[in-house]
């Protein structure tokens, strides 16, 4: 414990800390325009984040300082057998008579960028000014061009080769023939968007018009940590069809009110649903426009914009 308030507490540290949290938010801000529309591009839908993360203890007393394409939710390489990575890292690590100390770019795309060994730097050179401001001025080099760096290395992914994790409980329920059981879009990967679902009367003419919109993000796990009976039977109904390489199936929920559309891959896998519990089941459904219409049995209409699905209208 000594040796890391030593550490922490010198020059070389607070300066490498001061210049990494101020470089790596300036860098992501500097990247994400470019790579968003690489994404588009490249008609990548899965999430795929730049984050960054500052002085957070990795191992003991080992403290990173990282800019990295967040792979949690993809599957390992098949390569390495490892988990994908491409992240900018400032790494430290802490003994008892020196530190460990490097800055890379490192990615499991490219083997010249494997991860290399640290520099081993005395403790009694941490407060040196000059030793310091060296280090500080080799280290602000390697920011300035991380930037360019980084994003040359992003257009060498192959994204296609990116498989993302679907959900397991969604995907296994969907396989059953189960939904959440509520206004919702249920998403394949676990994330699900809670939908604000009600209705208003005019007495003056008798008519009423149903309202849709999206009220907050929550996953199932957040869901069943309060009630994990929501689950509710459906049935497809014939008529599905495929556009965009993608399948799109309808039907009815178990009871008479309710009615779910869904996207799936070719082979079934779910891509995401919508589940409503005042449509009646729904009977057929059609892309118009890039607008998915679905028609329930109670004579409403539901229009979802397929390039946001969020943006729902009942008529």
């Amino acid at each position: 414990m000594e040796e890391k308030e030593k550490v922490i507490n010198s020059l070389f540290y607070k300066e490498v800390n001061v210049l990494v949290r101020d470089q790596f938010l300036a860098i992501k801000q500097n990247i994400t325009p470019s790579y968003q529309q690489l994404l588009k591009n490249r008609d990548f839908d899965h999430p795929l984040p730049i984050i960054h993360r500052f002085e957070y203890a990795s191992w003991g007393g080992d403290r990173q300082w990282r800019l990295e394409l967040d792979f949690d939710e993809y599957q390992w390489s098949d390569k390495t057998i490892k988990p994908h990575f491409l992240n900018a890292l400032v790494y430290l690590s802490i003994g008892k008579e020196s530190i460990g100390f490097k800055y890379q770019l490192c990615s499991s795309f490219n083997d010249e960028l494997e991860p290399m060994q640290s520099e081993k730097i005395e403790h009694q050179k941490l407060n040196d000014a000059d030793f310091v401001a060296e280090k500080i001025g080799q280290l602000n080099k390697f920011l300035k061009q991380l930037p360019e760096a980084f994003l040359q290395e992003i257009k060498k992914l192959n994204f296609n080769e990116l498989e993302y994790m679907m959900h397991p409980k969604i995907q296994g329920k969907w396989k059953q023939g189960y939904l959440p059981g509520f206004d919702c879009i249920t998403m394949g990967e676990g994330d699900i968007i809670i939908g604000n679902a009600y209705s208003t009367y005019d007495p003056n003419n008798g008519e009423t018009e149903q309202y849709w919109s999206p009220l907050c993000d929550t996953t199932l796990e957040s869901i069943e940590k309060y009630n994990d009976d929501i689950w509710t039977e459906v049935d497809i109904f014939h008529g599905a069809f495929e556009y965009e390489n993608q399948k799109f199936v309808f039907g009815d929920g178990a009871m008479g009110n309710e009615g779910f559309v869904a996207s799936t891959s070719l082979n079934g896998v779910l891509n995401w649903a919508i589940f409503f519990t005042f449509s009646n089941p729904i009977h057929k459904a059609e892309v118009k426009n890039h607008h998915l219409i679905c028609y329930g049995d109670s004579g409403v209409i539901i229009d979802i914009d397929l390039n946001t699905i969020t943006k729902i209208k009942v008529e």
